[in-house]
């Protein structure tokens, strides 16, 4: 008998419940299946026997696109909802339109099953399992809005309404509790409006979705206001750890926290006048408390022997004004602060530039490239820095002239081949006479500096491939493993020179700013 089709009887409420395709031509097997009879052990609560006759069908007709859509719709009868979800997804893979629509369907069906089991344990599996039901039957309604289709995205979307909103009146109840400790009040806040959010992006027209989402939003924005404001004007300072000046600072981590609160609160109420109000005295409380800091941070400086840890606490510095000033970008102390900053920052770089300037003659050819280069990027630090400060630009140009002369002599001699030169040897030096003429090329573009350059990469890339054929060799002799210089010269440099550097985006939080807002869910 050729695979007919499974109907299976409706199932719980979704009324529809599950219709195989429709009558098609498919080849005869080597053991025929009899469909009516597996049809009859599902109506008889028999579906494991189905489940067993189809699944010995398929191992020997694996891609028989009607065997796994039934196999799918007998898996889905015998409680495997798991296991049906991949049958089906074969069958939409490999089947026609008509077949595929109806998978989709029956997906859309054991997703609402597979949440169903989740509801008292796993909350947010439930939701996520009704969500992809919902989209399973929503596409299908897109193509052909059939009644079935219709009715079973109704009777889902109904079902995860009310799960919605069940959860986020509970939550709104319990932040509404008289004694209920601030902290706990907030986040069963958060927890109601996200769900009343959830709700009305479910279902936009329900009224109790609309005005719980409005009501949750209008006091968590007031709790999150009042909170924040507490923090931000926050009197509390910080005793000096044994590192740092003498001197007790604000506690300008709880105010920006605070001023966090009062900026997810705004982006709940826009147009609220008391939450812009309490957000610009926060901006400017913790304007005030970065420069103070800063300004500590520029004592402390004064103070350190070793430029590395001076830079390093300028730097610091910095960046806490540039903080405050994008807080409040109008804020006089924090731009006189900037400014002083930037000067000492300027001459710091500057000194260190001439240290290393004056010490690189002293040294070989490789260091003293390497110095050189140290040197004019701190003197093009200083420069962007000061930029009206003279001397900064010729002592940068006269330290650049230094290190193309000593880049250029540095190449020439590492294209020269020493005797008696093994090829990893001859493979790192070209390496560095490759790097050098890179570099020499970027500062002094030159006809000359690139065709010493094409030299050198070619020579570098037969060496490169002398040495993986006596890579593979050595493997072969020794059994398939692989020799550690084979390996290393897969990636003989490493990750690229200009690779860009990673982005460093500092309190990028998403759609929030308060660590509350922004943490995971709890429900």
């Amino acid at each position: 008998m050729n695979a007919g089709s499974l109907i299976t009887s409706p199932l719980c409420r979704l009324g529809a419940g599950l219709v195989a395709a429709a009558v098609l031509s498919v080849p005869v097997l080597a053991t025929p299946v009899d469909i009516p009879a597996l049809q009859q052990s599902i109506t008889n609560g028999q579906a494991a026997k189905a489940v067993t006759v189809l699944a010995a069908a398929l191992e020997k007709d694996p891609e028989n696109v009607r065997l796994l859509y039934d196999h799918g719709v007998a898996l889905y009868a015998a409680g495997q909802f798991e296991d049906a979800l991949l049958s089906l997804d074969r069958a939409e893979s490999l089947g026609g339109r008509t077949l595929s629509r109806k998978a989709r369907f029956q997906k859309g069906n054991a997703e609402f099953r597979l949440g169903e089991a989740t509801k008292r344990t796993n909350l947010e599996e439930t939701i996520a399992r009704w969500r992809e039901s919902l989209r399973q039957f929503a596409g299908l309604i897109r193509e052909s809005d059939t009644p079935t289709h219709r009715s079973n995205f109704e009777f889902v979307r109904r079902q995860l309404l009310d799960l919605l909103l069940a959860d986020a009146k509970r939550n709104l109840d319990e932040a509404q509790k008289p004694n209920a400790p601030l902290q706990q009040k907030l986040e069963k806040l958060r927890n109601a409006f996200e769900r009343f959010t959830s709700a009305q992006e479910t279902d936009p027209n329900n009224p109790e979705a609309q005005s719980g989402e409005q009501t949750s939003r209008d006091q968590l924005a007031d709790t999150l206001m009042k909170e924040g404001t507490r923090k931000s004007q926050s009197t509390r300072l910080v005793a000096p750890r044994p590192t740092e000046a003498p001197i007790p600072r604000p506690d300008f981590k709880e105010i920006e926290e605070g001023v966090a609160m009062i900026e997810d609160a705004a982006q709940l109420k826009p147009k609220d006048e008391a939450i812009q109000e309490a957000l610009q005295q926060g901006k400017e409380r913790l304007a005030d408390a970065l420069t103070f800091n800063a300004r500590l941070l520029m004592t402390q400086e004064l103070q350190m022997p070793w430029p590395k840890e001076k830079l390093a606490v300028l730097r610091m510095a910095k960046e806490q004004v540039e903080k405050a000033l994008d807080k409040v970008p109008d804020h006089e102390p924090a731009k006189e602060t900037l400014a002083a900053v930037n000067r000492r920052l300027s001459q710091v770089m500057e000194d260190q530039a001439d240290q290393l300037a004056n010490q690189a003659d002293h040294q070989s050819l490789e260091q003293k490239t390497q110095m050189l280069s140290q040197s004019l990027d701190f003197y093009q630090q200083a420069g962007e820095l000061q930029p009206q400060k003279q001397g900064l630009k010729q002592k940068a140009d006269q330290t650049q002239d230094r290190l193309e002369e000593a880049l250029s002599k540095l190449a020439d001699r590492l294209m020269q081949q020493p005797k008696n030169e093994s090829l990893e040897q001859q493979a790192a030096r070209l390496e560095g006479a490759e790097q050098a003429l890179n570099q020499l090329q970027g500062l002094e573009p030159s006809d000359e500096t690139e065709g010493k350059l094409e030299q050198v990469s070619e020579q570098l890339d037969g060496v490169r491939q002398k040495l993986g054929e006596q890579g593979q060799q050595m493997m072969a002799m020794q059994g398939g493993q692989q020799p550690q210089m084979a390996q290393q010269m897969q990636n003989p440099m490493g990750p690229p020179m200009d690779a860009p550097p990673k982005v460093n985006t500092p309190g990028a939080k998403g759609a929030w700013q308060s660590p509350l807002m922004s943490r995971s869910q709890d429900y």
